[in-house]
């Protein structure tokens, strides 16, 4: 709110309040100016004319301080108004960075930037993406609608193909009509934050900070993410250890109760895995299991949990599969890791798995049980000489199995 001085209809009062004051004064201002004309004739001097010269420059001096003054007045205000907007900026940018600060997930940041962006761009149009193993990973506008699948995408690739030197222009990148701020971790390029044309000047430096922040941001995730990893899974295979695994088996086989939906196991271990390392050296058999647990990232899919149980044993957590549906899926892993060759030392290297199923009773609550009889199977698996599946329960199997045959029969 701006504080007038003299206000509009001021001057009227002022020059009313002098007429009276004239009026008042009449007789002590016409003595006044009886004794400026005696003294003029007595000492021959000019005496009113400077009189008038002083007044007038006097009421020169006034107007240029009052219009002084209101220049003052007129800049005050505008940088008290910068300052406010300033204010303001910081304050969105402090909000912004309090949500980033308590954002350690990618899906916490996504929820940040959905919630602050907009404020930061004054409305503008915005956008982020992410750089992932196999491209880039939207955080903004995930439905395509406002820009159309591989357009943000294509700018994001031009901006982080120019140089380093550009990439770290604190003003940001002219790419297509958007302004670009390539997010830097070192030297690489972890994302793009980037404001359309419809964007103000400031929309585009408080987007300049925000870049900054979200840097800070995807990196402390980053972080995050591998301290979690290391502490839930194994270094070697990429599964998850035992502890975790177990915790995780709890929760699916409550929900598994109160669903009514089957849960199922499926154990298995390197056959001979001993001979590997005492014939290719503990380096090879480092390389083989390595190459089991990429391999069950392939093949399973994302809900089912993968677990280095111990040395060369694996388990894997089936949540909604039945017992014929955990031997499908225990032959098919016996398939894909039979073709596995490796050859860490030169010399090819291939290896079988012997496998066993096990599958939740109806109320089953304890884990170790079921992992008790996916174990009796595997060692089962093994006493059939090696290479093969056997499930905690052969004869329901044997009989699910035999109607599959048959219906495949059929229909051909």
């Amino acid at each position: 709110m701006r504080m007038r001085i003299i206000g509009r209809h001021d001057p009227v009062l002022f020059a009313g309040l002098t007429l009276a004051l004239l009026v008042v004064f009449q007789r002590s201002i016409q003595m006044g100016l009886d004794i400026a004309r005696d003294v003029e004739r007595y000492y021959n001097v000019a005496l009113m004319p400077a009189l008038l010269i002083l007044t007038v420059m006097f009421v020169f001096h006034q107007q240029a301080k009052r219009r002084e003054m209101k220049a003052e007045a007129a800049a005050a205000a505008t940088e008290a108004s910068l300052a406010r907007a300033r204010a303001e900026e910081l304050e969105q940018l402090m909000h912004f960075g309090q949500a980033l600060a308590r954002a350690l997930t990618i899906d916490a940041l996504r929820e940040a930037v959905w919630r602050h962006l907009p404020t930061l761009t004054d409305g503008a149009d915005a956008w982020l993406v992410l750089r992932t193993d196999s491209g880039w990973e939207r955080m903004t506008d995930v439905s395509c609608a406002q820009w159309p699948a591989g357009d943000v995408e294509r700018i994001a690739d031009e901006v982080v193909a120019r140089p380093l030197a550009e990439q770290e222009a604190a003003t940001g990148l002219d790419a297509s009509g958007h302004t670009c701020f390539v997010l830097l971790i070192g030297s690489s390029p972890a994302g793009v934050l980037a404001l359309a044309q419809n964007g103000s000047q400031s929309a585009t430096q408080k987007l300049g900070a925000a870049a900054a922040l979200l840097t800070i941001a995807i990196r402390n995730a980053q972080l995050f993410a591998n301290v979690r990893d290391h502490s839930v899974k194994d270094g070697l295979t990429g599964c998850f250890n035992r502890a975790h695994t177990l915790e995780i088996l709890d929760g699916e086989l409550g929900r598994s109760r109160r669903a009514g939906t089957a849960l199922s196991l499926v154990m298995f271990d390197v056959d001979h895995f001993k001979k590997v390392n005492d014939r290719y050296g503990h380096l090879s058999g480092d390389s083989v299991l390595s190459a089991v647990g990429q391999r069950l990232r392939q093949v399973l899919r994302k809900s089912d949990v993968r677990c280095r149980y111990g040395g060369d044993e694996f388990l894997i957590v089936l949540p909604e599969t039945d017992t014929a549906g955990a031997a499908r899926v225990a032959e098919w892993i016996r398939g894909e890791m039979e073709q596995i060759v490796v050859a860490p030392s030169g010399e090819r290297l291939a290896f079988t798995i012997s496998v066993g199923t096990a599958t939740g009773h109806s109320g089953e609550v304890n884990a170790q049980t079921l992992i008790g009889r996916a174990d009796q199977a595997l060692y089962r698996a093994k006493a059939h000489g090696r290479n093969c599946v056997r499930t905690a329960d052969d004869v329901a199997l044997a009989r699910t199995l035999a109607e599959d045959r048959s219906q495949v029969l059929t229909t051909h």
